[in-house]
């Protein structure tokens, strides 16, 4: 069997390398092929492009690099027509990956089409809603609400929600931060590049802050693969004027944050990973003004962060754009860190976040669900 895996970013990266294991592990005669980044090459794609290095936010960003994605977008198309998989799996990476949707099924109308981690139509765009009615055979969500919200606008959509793939690497005891004499903080500044550039300087110096105001921290700058974290060790060199605790630390994201007393983290699957973690954090974000503006117009939700998405409740802190500032940041970390109430009834909140994401095993029930589906139907 072979199957076609598009991913475009570090989280879809991940979600595919699971997939693909899971693949392997149920039927090991499954040939992958497609893009991803270098966890789905690791766990066994034949991948002509890396696309999880190119993955961009924002308005700017995107107009900046569409020549090149125009060119990987092709380039692919090109490779799936002359591979002819049984199955094609789409993750996340809507931009790119529901226009892709629409040319592979004119071009090969036969086959399988799934989607995996739905895109957040019912935050912004619910027109794209119709585009996966219209062209998949399957549509697997990785939050319990999605379901319903489709059965009410797209009733011709197949939607499940088998759990949330993150229970799957990330399934960690409660919080067990070390009782040492400095208060150790996680600093998660994002995983695309110019996330990184754009947000780990807020945090820099907000660790100053806090230094100056109470001298017991240890900062932990976490990336989620070595080479953001090459990333953030030249900017940290660069921009530390004087003696900070810090360090940078790589993968295994939800292992680090869970040695630390709180996070700082810009708003992402990251904020996940603190809930599993159960460690109490403050959530931040900010992007290019026009960027902000435009989505501003779009958007209409009344969180950012999906922990408070899910709990439909502000539990966690959130400062967006013009409030996400050093001096913000270290405010709201050090209120926290001051108030134990806040803290543990924060953290019992994020308990039921995590229990509300399903059980472990998504990548396998997904696998099963796919296979099951490309099985030829028996004749009486």
């Amino acid at each position: 069997m072979k199957v076609f895996l598009i991913a475009g970013e570090t989280s879809g990266d991940l979600i595919g390398a699971d997939l693909i294991a899971a693949l392997r592990i149920e039927d090991p005669s499954t040939e992958c092929f497609g893009a991803g980044g270098e966890r789905m090459l690791a766990a066994g794609q034949r991948q002509s492009i890396d696309l999880a290095k190119h993955g961009v936010v924002g308005l700017i960003e995107v107009i900046k690099h569409y020549p090149r994605l125009r060119s990987y977008f092709h380039r692919l198309l090109a490779e799936c027509q002359a591979i002819l998989p049984d199955a094609i799996v789409l993750i996340d990476y809507p931009g790119f990956n529901l226009r892709f949707l629409k040319k592979v099924r004119e071009l090969l109308p036969s086959c399988k089409i799934f989607y995996y981690v739905s895109p957040q139509v019912w935050a912004w765009k619910p027109e794209r809603a119709s585009i996966l009615e219209k062209n998949v055979d399957a549509l697997f969500c990785i939050f319990p609400f999605e379901p319903d919200w489709f059965r009410e606008k797209s009733p011709n959509l197949k939607t499940h929600w088998l759990g949330h793939p993150i229970l799957d690497r990330l399934f960690l005891p409660e919080n067990n931060a070390t009782p040492e004499d400095k208060i150790r903080i996680a600093l998660l500044p994002g995983s695309r590049p110019k996330e990184v550039e754009t947000h780990l300087p807020l945090l820099l110096e907000a660790a100053m802050i806090m230094t100056s105001v109470q001298g017991n921290f240890s900062f932990y700058c976490i990336a989620p693969t070595p080479e953001v974290a090459e990333v953030e060790a030249k900017m940290i060199e660069q921009q530390i004027g004087y003696a900070l605790d810090i360090q940078v630390l790589s993968s295994y994201t939800a292992t680090h944050i869970s040695r630390c007393h709180l996070a700082l983290v810009s708003s992402g699957t990251a904020t996940l990973e603190c809930a599993v973690a159960n460690t109490p954090m403050v959530v931040f974000y900010k992007v290019n003004w026009l960027t902000y503006l435009f989505a501003k117009m779009l958007v209409k939700i009344p969180f950012l962060s999906i922990v408070n998405l899910l709990l439909n409740e502000g539990v966690v802190p959130e400062l967006i754009q013009s409030k996400a500032r050093p001096n913000h940041i270290a405010r709201a970390a050090i209120e926290l860190l001051a108030s134990e109430s806040k803290r543990k009834a924060q953290q019992k909140m994020l308990r039921k976040v995590v229990e509300d994401l399903g059980e472990p095993g998504a990548s396998r029930r997904i696998t099963r669900h796919i296979l099951k589906s490309l099985k030829p139907v028996s004749p009486l």
